[in-house]
């Protein structure tokens, strides 16, 4: 009955972040589209100058290279996303599946002109998780703010990092109109939702994922005026 209740949970983490790269994928098809009509364009320059300005044929090829390294970041990210986890726990370093989750995410900063703030994370810091369901809480905790602030006229994400001996904490802060009363208090609930069609689980299967981490995962109680605030607090692997 255990096997097949991790077995079944297991499933559901996969589903949620399925339903997940359902959002994402949008948003990463325009983020190829972008570098790849640069490539052609450049590319067709390059052409017509290469006999006579051979100089700016070479930064056209320079740029194209760059171009085709983030076309490949993306879809490696993207592949690495869907994979399904192993469920193991191990040292990861938090810089990889950080950043991974901001590439994900950042088609949707464009559209709302979302100011979004984030820290240097060291590449040495290592914490104890797993690469892939990392990822997935922090495309949740980011996908939730990018929507809670897709109305506001200034819009603002800002992730900061603290840490200490033994934990390392990423803080997730937008200026959205924060988290009912109501929400707040069953926030980690399942089917307890303000999105339209939501299931109410994203928030759900992200505490369970930290949990199965020795993580913590909690939201700072609700302020009138203020957005949400959450904070996600990893365990360092041992040196």
């Amino acid at each position: 009955a255990e096997a097949c209740l991790r077995s079944l949970h297991a499933d559901l983490v996969q589903a949620n972040k399925l339903a997940a790269l359902g959002q994402i994928t949008a948003g990463v098809a325009h983020e190829i589209n972008q570098p790849l009509a640069t490539i052609r364009l450049l590319a067709e320059n390059g052409k017509a100058l290469m006999a006579d300005h051979p100089q700016e044929t070479a930064a056209n090829l320079d740029t194209i290279l760059r171009m085709t390294d983030r076309i490949g970041h993306i879809t490696a990210d993207l592949r690495s996303f869907a994979r399904k986890s192993r469920g193991t726990t191990m040292a990861v370093a938090l810089k990889d599946p950080f950043e991974a989750s901001v590439l994900l995410t950042a088609s949707r900063l464009r559209p709302h002109g979302v100011q979004l703030t984030l820290p240097d994370i060291p590449a040495d810091l290592r914490v104890m998780g797993e690469g892939v369901r990392l990822e997935q809480v922090l495309v949740n905790l980011l996908q939730n703010a990018h929507e809670a602030v897709a109305d506001q006229p200034q819009a603002e994400i800002r992730v900061s990092l603290a840490t200490d001996a033994t934990t390392a904490t990423l803080t997730i802060a937008d200026n959205g109109p924060g988290l009912p009363t109501e929400v707040a208090a069953a926030l980690f609930t399942p089917f307890q939702t303000t999105k339209p069609g939501g299931l109410g689980l994203g928030l759900v299967i992200a505490h369970d994922i930290a949990r199965d981490f020795g993580a913590r995962l909690w939201a700072d109680p609700p302020v009138a005026g203020r957005g949400a605030t959450f904070h996600l607090q990893l365990c360092k692997a041992p040196a």
